[in-house]
């Protein structure tokens, strides 16, 4: 069967029998694979994860290769190891480069290996936004791991010192606006709120932006489709943020500030509970609350990562995909939760109560987000050489934004010229 698009979207959940495979290997016929990796912060994850699969697969073993400290050092590495022929058997890498490795045919199509079912997919608990950020033209490129989507922090003590009432922290923008400027009314150095809209690739606008049900580029990705009603909402947004903050600050800056209990409601990642918790600890009340979703059909935008295939060898081809769904999986899913900040992308363990249970024992600050991961898929990346000139633009606008030197009309028509320019 042709995968295009629209089966993406529409294809039902098939039956999980039909990813049932043969044995990978027989024990006298033992692989090693290598997959690279630019994450020296995790090796104590990538240990567990390699080790319990290789104890679940006898005659297999997976060796993680470090290659960069961080995604893009990775991802230029790879680009160089294509070039020589040096290239790994896979990689764990961000899918917001899965484009760029599917157009330099480095990643290899698993199409074949899901029988060119989505279904298929679906039914090993993946979802559809998270296949469809894997996909490039017809073909998935890679079986996502883990991400992390955008929360708001929320110090309940100053919320309540503005007169706050409800028990549950504010959950959509008209309410954090209005609570904001009753913070920051307090006076001292009280800020009412901070919103993470510098963070790398333009990722707090692709959120905003996706949740008023808006895009980027249209589906040809040949022309900039952010100017529209959405991505004018978007930036109305930014700039209530600018009513609400005393203090134009950085990303670090603004993180201090909440963590020193002055701020009280901050925009930022949910992979930083575990941080601001530790730092809220009997100095204030800390709650978390979903990104606000004004379009009921609005989705949000991920941070997402997963593995790549670069091998063609049949055999280890083989290895690489039983080892993909491996970290797929509950077993697999449970290690990345134990191990980091990241959040668990299969619905199936996501919706199975001892997995949850499990689950939020680590981080008990994702029980109340954890159901936007159903609509998450992952971060848009332009097509272009100029994709780090174009988002550094965009900041930049943003910033005005928000320290309103610009009204977002004004702001949003720049962005689109200066994009349109840039991308040629």
């Amino acid at each position: 069967m042709h995968l295009t698009r629209r089966q993406l979207m529409a294809t039902g959940v098939a039956s999980a029998a039909a990813l049932a495979t043969p044995g990978i290997l027989k024990a006298e016929e033992r692989l090693t694979i290598t997959i690279s990796h630019g994450a020296p912060l995790y090796l104590a994850l990538l240990a567990e994860l390699s080790g319990n699969f290789a104890a679940d697969n006898p005659g297999i073993a997976v060796k993680f290769a470090a290659d960069g400290d961080n995604w893009d050092p990775l991802l230029n590495n790879t680009l160089r190891a294509s070039v020589v022929g040096s290239l790994p058997d896979a990689t764990w890498q961000s899918l917001t480069y899965a484009g760029i490795l599917a157009n330099r045919k480095i990643a290899q199509p698993l199409n074949p290996f899901f029988e060119n079912e989505i279904g298929n997919l679906l039914a090993m608990g993946l979802s559809r936004p998270m296949i469809e950020a894997t996909t490039h033209g017809d073909n998935v490129f890679c079986l996502p791991y883990g991400t992390t989507i955008p929360i708001v922090y929320c110090n309940m003590d100053l919320l309540r010192k503005a007169g706050y009432s409800k028990p549950q922290p504010p959950s959509s923008w008209d309410e954090i606006h209005e609570i904001g400027l009753k913070a920051a009314a307090l006076g001292g150095n009280i800020n009412g709120g901070y919103i993470e809209y510098t963070s790398t690739n333009a990722w707090i606008f692709q959120n905003l932006l996706a949740s008023y049900g808006g895009r980027m580029m249209n589906d040809a990705q040949n022309a900039v489709a952010f100017d529209s009603a959405e991505g004018l909402e978007s930036l109305q947004t930014l700039s209530r943020f600018g009513d609400i903050s005393t203090t134009d600050m950085t990303v670090d800056q603004a993180r201090q500030a909440f963590n020193a209990g002055v701020t009280a409601i901050h925009v930022r990642t949910a992979s930083g509970t575990t941080s601001v918790a530790k730092a809220a600890a009997g100095h204030f009340d800390l709650a978390v609350a979903q990104f606000p979703l004004p379009n009921p059909k609005g989705r949000l935008v991920g941070a997402g990562h997963g593995f790549f295939m670069f091998t063609k060898d049949p055999a280890r081809q083989k290895v690489v995909w039983e080892f993909m769904k491996y970290a797929a999986s509950p077993k697999g899913q449970m290690i990345l939760a134990k191990n980091s900040g990241y959040m668990p992308i299969n619905l199936h363990a996501l919706n199975d109560p001892s997995f949850l249970d499990q689950y939020f024992k680590i981080n008990p600050f994702h029980r109340s987000v954890v159901e936007r991961l159903a609509i998450t898929g992952d971060q848009f990346a332009f097509p272009s050489d100029n994709t780090v000139k174009i988002v550094q633009m965009m900041a930049d606008e943003m910033h005005d934004v928000v320290t309103h030197r610009t009204k977002p009309e004004a702001a949003l028509d720049r962005m689109a010229t200066q994009a349109r320019k840039l991308l040629g």
